[in-house]
């Protein structure tokens, strides 16, 4: 076997000119999800190629089959595939709609259909009943299976993995549709079947039904719900190897390592998870989720199946411009298990009519959307008890929202900085090596599946992803301080926490540098675009501008716009001025501290408790949803209460003042306090007696920072930490000398204006944070990506030693 791929174009010449595939059957399991349906558009290019070099017959039609889990998943990917028709063949051409799919002008069929793949599908009703009735739900379906709640638990779990040791989801899938399709077409098999369906994150994350099933089971707990897990597993696996004996002549599986290939391996044999992308601060299933992932590989591989394995993050595959962004599907399901209602509306139903209502057959929960809105303040230590209550607040709409597959939506800094350290595979290329397989087959010359595998780490293709990702539209959603600059689908907690900081920084910056005076005396101010003046009349953050601001100013400043409750408190912060002759002019700035505002109150409003001080005095701002500690705020000190209460049930013999700062440091609260807290555990159910440090000196942290373990992990929060280690990455970007050429590796990664100055891009800031704390992705080359630390150790001068040893002073070496 070669090590160089063969070249596609003659392949594909080939198969024009035999005309053999042009009546194929390709079935995409998961094919509107960002690999699937990137899949289904590229070999939709393929066959339109194909044709250009030898037309098909009238009767020559490829069929492509993408399945959804939803109508929501189906009509993104439909928008998708027309604006991807339209991009090459104009608006005359775009697909005609027949039946449940569209014909291409081209002539290829996309077929669209629902398929959804679960352990038990008669639980699904279970998740959408009210806390209150599920028990009756639970008990009708133990019915349905032969069994009863009143059984003995053994009986119950018997048959729970009889049932789910019956399910055949894939081949009963293909199998109706190959009857109803392909039969009359004269076919028997699909040509391929690709998996696109992220099944480690689906046995992880999406079973949580039958945990709902084991409340109202008495003897069923937490560990009988993973032996079932385990048990589906092993029929999805077996499910497979039908597919492929029966229904296809390949079968390919688009894979992941779990954790995006963050992981190390160990001589033991055991890898070790290192990531700072977990799905929410306390995320222990991300660990069974790599595990399925691993224990699935080898199950499909020795079956037969083909499995692509990305051990990356995979790429955009969608941007939504301006549109609302829908609430994560765990909070929204706290808001419906909630007792009563958080805000107003939070608990409604969708109409009766409605197709998620009809399916369920009863009214399900609302759609709920991402929002702004003023949060609850209270002292942390000590808050007041009595009902948490919140107003509906108002749409928050980015003017760019990335979407990639199962981890969902998130913003542009999101992405930079997830990009920049798990690093990318393009939806591009994962999508045209799986369509290239099935269609033409696996490359004769260097496979890409040997031995069944195909390991896929990130390739120079990500250059793809990070020149989109700089495109200026994209790149200025960082810099303006307005826009979210982290979302709630992606990353832990602590990822999340530190992004806000920086849009807090910048903030503050273009407050300061507002040119109020530019605003018109006699301005029209029904017409007034506040947040494009505010952007527009005031300085982009740089590196240079924190260089020389003063810590102390700093602190007073932050304090300020953190408490901020209405658009006058942010007064202070801007030179003073006098617009009472000037009615409208006051009005205009009025409504651009009114925006400020909203952008203040955006991390609390999705999830990241912001921490600061007032007359000496600790608060927390939160919305109702916190995701440190994955708690729906339904009481004013439900903070304080979980966190007392989770230092009492972990047993964990630290102070509580421990327990509670690494929630704060590691879990991801925005502490903008005048300090610094340092944690070295990465774990609360580590004993953390000595594993916090608090220091309210730049000498007293840069000390202990420098005893911490090199290449070890930890962790800081409080502004006295931000400032200090936004001042040491300003020295280490300075060190970039173009004489050099690209020696300076990362520290280039900082974008320069015109004038050279270093602008302060929140996700390569990010994504260099990460690098110094211990959670970058080991390549074997990760010291190219940034330093561990936030400053480099400082190397000992040895020459005097040196040259005392050799026995003079004079400099000359010994001969």
């Amino acid at each position: 076997m070669g090590f160089k791929k063969q070249r596609l174009g003659p392949r594909l010449v080939e198969a024009a000119r035999s005309g053999n595939r042009y009546a194929d059957a390709h079935m995409f399991l998961g094919g509107t999800g960002a690999v699937g349906g990137t899949a289904v558009l590229q070999m939709l290019g393929m066959y339109e190629e194909m044709f250009a070099i030898h037309p098909a017959g009238p009767e020559e039609v490829p069929l492509l089959v993408a399945t959804g889990t939803t109508s929501d998943e189906i009509e993104a990917f439909t928008r998708r595939l027309f604006r991807f028709v339209e991009s090459r063949h104009g608006h005359d051409r775009l697909p005609q709609r027949i039946r449940s799919g569209y014909l291409t002008a081209s002539g290829v069929f996309i077929a669209l259909e629902r398929f959804e793949v679960t352990a038990l599908p008669g639980l699904k009703r279970i998740g959408q009943t009210p806390p209150e009735e599920r028990g009756r739900v639970a008990a009708e379906f133990l019915r349905s299976i032969g069994t009863d709640r009143e059984d003995e638990p053994e009986t119950i779990l018997k048959a729970l993995a009889e049932a789910v040791a019956a399910a055949r989801p894939f081949s009963a899938f293909l199998d109706g549709y190959r009857a109803r399709h392909l039969e009359p077409r004269g076919l028997d098999r699909f040509r391929s079947v690709l998996v696109g369906i992220p099944i480690p994150s689906l046995v992880a994350y999406h079973q949580d039904d039958l945990l709902l099933v084991a409340e109202h089971v008495p003897g069923v707990g937490a560990d009988q719900v993973d032996e079932l897990k385990e048990g589906f597993v092993e029929v999805l696996r077996d499910d497979l190897v039908e597919v492929q004996e029966r229904l296809a002549e390949s079968v390919l599986m688009a894979h992941t390592t779990g954790v995006g290939g963050m992981f190390d391996d160990s001589p033991s044999g055991h890898p070790v998870i290192r990531l700072g992308f977990a799905h929410s601060g306390l995320d222990r299933r991300l660990a069974d989720k790599q595990r399925y992932a691993d224990t699935l590989t080898r199950l499909y591989a020795g079956a037969g199946v083909k499995v692509l394995i990305t051990a990356a993050a995979i790429g955009i595959d969608e941007v939504r411009v301006r549109e609302r962004v829908p609430l994560h599907r765990q909070i929204r399901q706290k808001l419906f298990d909630a007792p009563g209602e958080v805000f107003p509306g939070s608990k409604a139903s969708q109409p009766t009519g409605s197709r998620a209502s009809r399916q369920a057959g009863r009214p399900v929960p609302a759609r709920q959307a991402l929002r702004t809105y003023r949060p609850l303040t209270v002292p942390l230590d000590d808050p007041p008890s009595g009902p948490a209550a919140f107003e509906r607040g108002e749409d928050l709409v980015p003017s760019y929202v990335i979407r990639s597959g199962e981890n969902g939506f998130f913003s542009v800094g999101n992405a930079d900085a997830l990009y920049r350290v798990m690093r990318v595979a393009s939806a591009g290329e994962l999508g045209l090596m799986l369509a290239t397989v099935a269609l033409l087959g696996d490359d004769p010359l260097s496979p890409w599946f040997e031995g069944g595998v195909c390991y896929y780490p990130e390739t120079d293709n990500a250059r793809h992803v990070l020149d989109f990702l700089s495109q200026p539209a994209l790149l200025r959603t960082q810099l303006s301080g307005l826009e979210p600059m982290a979302l709630q689908d992606l990353g832990s907690a602590k990822h999340q926490a530190e992004m806000h900081t920086m849009a807090l920084l910048i903030l503050l910056h273009r407050l300061r540098t507002l040119d109020v005076d530019a605003i018109d005396p006699y301005v029209d101010v029904e017409r007034f675009d506040a947040p494009r003046f505010f952007v527009e009349r005031s300085r982009t953050l740089t590196f240079e501008d924190l260089a020389v601001l003063d810590l102390g100013t700093l602190i007073e400043d932050m304090q300020v716009l953190a408490a901020a409750e209405a658009p006058e408190d942010l007064l202070p912060l801007m030179p003073l001025r006098k617009h009472g002759l000037f009615p409208q002019k006051r009005e205009a700035l009025r409504r651009i501290l009114e925006r400020v505002l909203r952008a203040v109150w955006i991390p609390p409003s999705l999830g990241s408790p912001l921490v600061f001080e007032r007359d000496g005095r600790t608060y927390v701002r939160s919305g109702f949803y916190v995701a440190p500690l994955e708690l729906l705020v339904t009481e004013r000190d439900g903070i304080s209460r979980a966190l007392r209460s989770g230092h009492r049930e972990s047993g964990n013999p630290c102070a509580y003042e421990d327990y509670r700062d690494y929630h704060l440091c590691v879990g991801g609260f925005i502490d903008v306090r005048p300090h610094a807290i340092v944690c070295t555990a990465k774990s609360e159910r580590e004993d953390l007696t000595g594993a916090i440090a608090r220091f309210h000196d730049v000498e007293a942290l840069r000390a202990h920072l420098a005893g911490i373990e090199p290449y070890g992990f930890f962790a800081t929060c409080g502004l006295l930490a931000v400032f200090f280690r936004l001042r040491a990455l300003y020295d280490l970007l300075n060190e970039a000398m173009i004489e050099l050429g690209t020696l300076h590796d990362f520290r280039w990664h900082m974008p320069r204006d015109a004038g050279g100055h270093m602008l302060m891009v929140p996700g390569v800031v990010e994504s260099l944070r990460m690098v110094s704390e211990g959670l970058e992705k080991t390549t074997g080359t990760e010291r190219l990506d940034g330093i561990w630390g936030y400053e480099r150790r400082r190397v000992p001068d040895r020459r005097e030693a040196i040259v005392r040893g050799f026995g003079g002073g004079n400099g000359r070496s010994a001969s």
